[in-house]
């Protein structure tokens, strides 16, 4: 009777902390130690695309309506409670720039704007966030209670084929650039666009540069044979910010086998994307046939709403909740994490989560708030602590510092208050 009376108080303490529910069939005692576990986890997400919308829409992280979310977002899956009820110490905002600036100009721009809303995100909310550049600085943050802010461009595009403006982009305070969105570079192949097959000498130049600067080289978007080139070039661990495997599901957007192992061989980590259609077949098959069908209705809702963003989400999202498809549930994240482990080993896994980047979200996730429900799923299976929280943060961790130390980076600290001071 202790026990249980234990159970449900450290489940009701945590309510404070955790946003989400135990699941519906889940077991008190395991869902009570997997809340201990997370909290005590540094855990890290390689993937935000909340930063579109705080430029877009004037979105304001500071919305108070944790607890009140459906799937799919209300709209959307990040705001400050949300990180905090997730656990999250550090949080990698996309600088997303669209591969149509290769026609059309202005990547640079773009993203210029993008950070600039990163960075007054942090200065809006001092007592939760703090820009962050570093792993120690994540370790200190932890010890702080604060969640790290990072970034990581999404867009090769952004530096407009110039390694100067790459290492302005550094000096920003972007940590890891996505070499390619859906789009082919200049130098650089797109996992749905293939033009140089693989990587350019230039597109070597650029990984080379991002060694020596101190930034992941990530490949998630680009094609197979692109990440090829850049496990024969780099000397740094590399990274997937936001891909699953390829051999659970075979979608272009997730890594074969052969890069898996490599991975584990350059000390990389896949961090595995939430989106339903990359985690499951049976969800991208009816994705596809929904989005063929209701083609018309769509392409009537992008003349209908073609100058306000805020109003077609909110069309798309009624059109699609009246034609429902399969939605994977939750646990195929862990599937993902399973098979990375089979194949790469524990050590180079890790989440990528792609909150806000993408139009639903597994069945059971609704948000920042749920990432506990992985850590309950990898203990359900008998993960080991150690291994949940290499998962959560720890292996990003240890490639970012092994990233910094082929830089040979110097440190900062962070105050009590989350300013930040360079190490003289």
């Amino acid at each position: 009777m202790k026990k249980v009376v234990a159970v449900l108080l450290f489940l009701s303490f945590n309510l404070v902390a955790f946003g989400q529910t135990m699941p519906k069939d889940g077991d008190p005692a395991l869902w009570a130690k997997a809340l201990k576990i997370h909290k005590k986890a540094i855990v890290v997400d390689g993937h935000n695309d909340i930063t579109t919308p705080l430029v877009d829409e004037d979105y304001d992280l500071r919305n108070t309506t944790v607890g009140k979310f459906h799937l799919g977002g209300d709209p959307f899956h990040t705001d400050v409670a949300r990180l905090k009820a997730g656990g999250i110490t550090g949080e990698f905002f996309a600088i997303y720039v669209s591969g149509t600036t290769m026609k059309t100009g202005g990547a640079m721009h773009r993203a210029v704007d993008m950070i600039d809303a990163t960075y007054r995100e942090v200065e809006r909310n001092p007592d939760s966030f703090v820009s962050c550049i570093t792993a120690a600085e994540i370790r200190t943050a932890k010890k702080h209670n604060k969640t790290c802010i990072l970034m990581g461009i999404e867009g090769g595009y952004v530096i407009e084929d110039s390694l100067a403006a790459l290492r302005v982009m550094y000096r920003l305070g972007v940590r890891y650039m996505t070499l390619t969105h859906n789009v082919a570079t200049n130098w650089a192949d797109a996992h749905r666009d293939e033009k140089h097959n693989g990587l350019t000498d230039f597109g070597k130049d650029v990984v080379r540069e991002m060694n020596r600067l101190g930034m992941f080289i990530d490949i998630s978007h680009v094609s197979a044979k692109v990440m090829r080139d850049v496990l024969d070039v780099s000397t740094a661990p590399v990274i997937a910010s936001h891909s699953g495997a390829r051999g659970v599901n075979d979608h272009t957007r997730n890594v074969p086998d052969d890069v898996l192992a490599r991975m584990a061989k350059n000390g990389g980590v896949i961090m595995v994307n939430f989106y339903p259609s990359f985690l499951d077949a049976r969800t991208n098959k009816e994705e596809n046939e929904r989005a063929a069908k209701l083609k018309p209705q769509l392409d009537a809702l992008h003349e209908q709403y073609k100058d306000d963003q805020k109003g077609f989400d909110e069309a798309q999202r009624k059109l699609f909740a009246a034609s429902p498809i399969y939605i994977a549930p939750y646990t195929r994240i862990v599937d993902h994490i399973d098979y990375i482990k089979k194949i790469a080993g524990i050590d180079h896994v890790g989440l990528g989560s792609d909150f806000d980047g993408v139009p639903m979200l597994p069945a059971g996730v609704s948000g920042a708030e749920d990432l506990p429900l992985v850590t309950y799923e990898m203990l359900k299976r008998g993960y080991s602590e150690t291994d949940i929280r290499k998962v959560l943060g720890e292996n990003l961790l240890r490639a970012m510092a092994q990233m910094e130390s082929v830089a040979k980076i110097g440190t900062r600290k962070i105050s009590g208050e989350g300013s930040l001071k360079r190490i003289k």
